[in-house]
């Protein structure tokens, strides 16, 4: 009786203190200089001081898809917890426009201000232009992350 009043006081230990944080947020439509752009905010946490975060840029369309699936494929187990996704209308990365451009400093400057707002580590717009990947394709999101089920 002591072994199973020990284990069940562990658990509610761990439900009481324990941090574990579950967010999926979308905003299907912006606007900025005429130009739609979408974004995706996926975090799965257990307690962590570093929430470190992945930044995805790809089109409009492909972002839709991947925000679909992004919580079936996650694993538990990632390098990164805090992942963004911005989609843009008609992307090239190869010839990004000037307003493309904007609208990914203003995506960048809202990671900044989320992790500042929610007590994170910061992030440098610097390291998030840096540190930032371009998807093309749906199938390279698990060369990112570990993809627990194939697209």
């Amino acid at each position: 009786m002591k072994k199973i009043l020990f284990i069940c006081l562990i658990f509610q230990f761990q439900i009481s203190f324990g941090q574990n944080v579950s967010i999926e947020i979308s905003d299907h439509y912006r606007e900025l200089d005429g130009k739609a752009y979408a974004t995706y905010q996926f975090v799965c946490a257990s307690y962590s001081s570093s929430r470190p975060t992945l930044v995805i840029l790809t089109n409009k369309d492909l972002s839709f898809e991947l925000s679909d699936k992004l919580s079936i494929l996650y694993k538990a187990k990632q390098e990164y917890t805090d992942v963004w996704i911005l989609g843009i209308t008609d992307f090239n990365q190869k010839n990004a426009s000037e307003v493309d451009k904007k609208i990914i400093d203003k995506f960048l400057k809202q990671i900044i201000k989320y992790r500042s707002d929610n007590n994170l580590p910061p992030d440098t717009l610097e390291s998030l232009e840096t540190d930032k990947i371009i998807i093309e394709k749906k199938e390279e999101i698990c060369k990112y992350l570990m993809c627990k089920n194939k697209i």
